[in-house]
């Protein structure tokens, strides 16, 4: 176990470089485990969360959820520690559909909870919905986020 010194500075992509007082560089990743994911409660947050991605020319992860719905429960965490790991690339938020009026969860076609869009340049250009085991939804998110420069 090392006892001495730490110093070091933030460097890109969130790697800390840091070297004990002995002089040895060493990197630490200071991203977070997990990024809670922001939530929307109106059809104007959930425009203005669009454009802004829009503006930025970042895509949005839009996670849509009910508060009675055990999948949903089950599924955030793991879906903010999946965040954590794209949080620099994209966007995330979370909706509850009991939370927002009705029109605007038509409007983004949302049907099954939990339902995991993303949305670049103002459309929806791809969806998981996640009736499954959490670790199969969690790779078809990753693979959806993945290949969003494809679509």
């Amino acid at each position: 176990m090392f006892s001495g010194k730490i110093h070091g500075v933030e460097g890109e992509n969130g790697i800390f470089h840091a070297w004990s007082q002995e002089g040895s560089l060493q990197e630490v990743d200071d991203s977070p485990v997990s990024f809670e994911l922001e939530s929307i409660y109106s059809e104007s947050d959930f425009d203005r969360v669009i454009a802004e991605a829009q503006q930025l020319e970042k895509s949005v992860i839009i996670v849509w959820t009910a508060s009675w719905c055990r999948k949903c429960i089950y599924l955030k965490p793991k879906l903010e520690k999946l965040a954590a790991d794209y949080h620099r690339r994209l966007r995330f938020h979370c909706v509850d559909v009991n939370n927002v009026p009705h029109k605007l969860v038509t409007r983004a076609g949302v049907t099954k909870m939990p339902t995991i869009q993303l949305w670049k340049d103002s459309k929806k250009q791809a969806e998981v919905i996640g009736g499954h085991k959490a670790y199969l939804v969690i790779n078809e998110v990753r693979e959806m986020i993945e290949n969003e420069d494809t679509l």
